[in-house]
C-alpha cells in the first residue's frame, strides 16, 4: 500500500541510525569522504559526479545525477530545505556515498499538486550522515519515468529528532576520530 504524499517527512522522523545497520556499520557508512562548506565547492563535486554514470541505492534503484540538475541542488531553496546550510553542502558533496547506503523504506502516491506528467513515482530513499559528531539523515527524491532513465531530482538533510531534542546514535564514532577496529 502506498503512504499518502504528505506524509513523508513524519515518515522520516520515524527513522533511527539502526535502520541502516549496527552503530559500527553506521558510522562507517555515515563518514563523508569530502568537505564541501560552500554552494561553489559542492557545485564542483557535483559536477565532477555527474560525469561518472548512474548511481545505485542499496533496495536496488538506479538513477543518474545530470549536471543540468547541479545547480537545482545547490539553490537558495534547497539548501533552505534542509535544516543547516553546511549540512546540504556535505550531503551534496557526498552523494556518491550516501547514495549506494539509501534505503526506501516506504513508497508514496505521487502528490496531485504536482506535475506528474512521463513520471511513473517520485521514490523517496533516506541515508545516514555524519556531521558534528552526530547521525543526520539525507532524503533523496527520484523522479522515476515511464519511458526515460531515473533523475536523482533533489537532496535534503534531515535531523534526527526525539521528543524536541537531537538523537545521538550511542556507539557511533564522531567523524574525524579513529575507529575503534582500527
Amino acid at each position: 500500500m502506498l503512504e499518502p504524499w504528505d506524509s513523508i517527512r513524519v515518515r522520516a522522523a520515524e527513522l533511527r541510525p539502526g535502520h541502516w545497520g549496527t552503530p559500527e556499520e553506521v558510522s562507517i557508512m555515515a563518514m563523508p569522504v569530502r568537505w564541501a562548506g560552500n554552494r561553489k565547492d559542492a557545485t564542483v563535486i557535483l559536477k565532477e559526479i555527474a560525469v561518472q554514470g548512474p548511481l545505485t541505492s542499496k533496495s536496488g534503484l538506479v538513477a543518474r545525477l545530470r549536471r543540468r540538475s547541479v545547480g537545482k541542488l545547490v539553490s537558495s531553496v534547497a539548501i533552505h530545505s534542509s535544516f543547516d546550510p553546511e549540512t546540504h553542502y556535505l550531503a551534496a558533496a557526498n552523494i556518491d556515498k550516501f547514495f549506494p547506503n539509501a534505503t526506501e523504506p516506504w513508497l508514496f502516491e505521487l502528490n496531485p499538486n504536482k506535475n506528474n506528467e512521463g513520471l511513473k513515482a517520485r521514490r523517496y530513499l533516506f541515508a545516514p550522515m555524519e556531521y558534528l559528531g552526530r547521525i543526520s539523515i539525507v532524503k533523496f527524491t527520484i523522479k522515476e519515468y515511464h519511458k526515460a532513465e531515473n533523475n536523482l531530482y533533489s537532496i535534503e538533510a534531515l535531523e534526527l529528532v526525539q521528543k524536541n531534542r537531537t538523537l545521538v546514535c550511542d556507539g557511533v564514532v564522531p567523524f574525524g576520530t579513529p575507529h575503534p577496529s582500527r
